[in-house]
């Protein structure tokens, strides 16, 4: 009966699995899950690091702000030290660092305002429409932003074709060195050669239109009186 009891409680109590992420809770937010997770706003978000005072002064405020924006506004957390690529997309100078992020992946820099319940609540739900978002240039979402954070990640990038080919594939450095120098090579040449192919010789094979021969001249013809 014990048994058969406590089966019943258990298949009462809500899977912790099956709630809804970010409701009620401070999200984590890294380099990785960033884009998918500002596609789920509105979203207030905090950029912190472990050694700032003011970010540890922060955290009973934000965790509070999270349970109060419950179904309204999801509240999320960014280690900036830690996600530095992130860090730099959104152009952190300090911190602790807040903003507000729209339905339409618009940012709104929260600024030095007081930093109390209150006035963050209030900045989450209806306050941030009175000021303008930033450019497109500072926006991490934008075309813009998508291509610097390539450009960004591009070292990252290298680093696991590198791990890739010498500890998976058993290649050597002097493998992959000369591979990284020729293959640019080769695709230069290949397109060099295929403009040459579809437009130099194409265009000299195609024949041009002759400008008419001037009339013949006629000396016995006389001018007329």
């Amino acid at each position: 009966i014990l048994s058969l009891g406590c089966l019943e409680v258990a298949a009462a109590k809500p899977s912790q699995g099956n709630s809804a992420p970010g409701v009620g809770k401070v999200v984590e937010i890294t380099d990785l899950n960033f884009d998918a997770m500002m596609k789920q706003g509105p979203w207030m978000v905090v950029v912190s690091a472990s050694w700032c005072p003011h970010c540890k002064q922060l955290e009973p405020t934000w965790t509070r702000l999270a349970e109060k924006l419950r179904g309204k506004v999801r509240v999320g957390k960014i280690d900036g030290p830690e996600n530095k690529i992130l860090a730099k997309r959104l152009h952190i100078t300090g911190y602790p660092t807040i903003f507000h992020v729209d339905r339409q992946g618009k940012i709104r820099d929260y600024g030095d305002r007081q930093r109390d319940l209150d006035h963050l609540s209030q900045f989450a739900v209806s306050g941030y429409r009175q000021y303008e978002p930033l450019p497109w240039y500072y926006t991490p979402t934008s075309t813009y932003g998508q291509l610097i954070k390539a450009i960004l990640e591009m070292p990252r990038d290298l680093q696991e074709v590198y791990s890739f080919l010498s500890i998976d594939l058993g290649f050597s450095d002097v493998f992959i060195i000369f591979s990284g120098l020729v293959l640019p090579l080769v695709g230069g040449i290949f397109v060099i050669g295929a403009m040459d192919l579809f437009f130099v010789r194409f265009h000299c094979r195609t024949p041009q239109a002759t400008a008419a021969p001037p009339p013949a001249r006629n000396d016995n013809q006389r001018p007329p009186q």
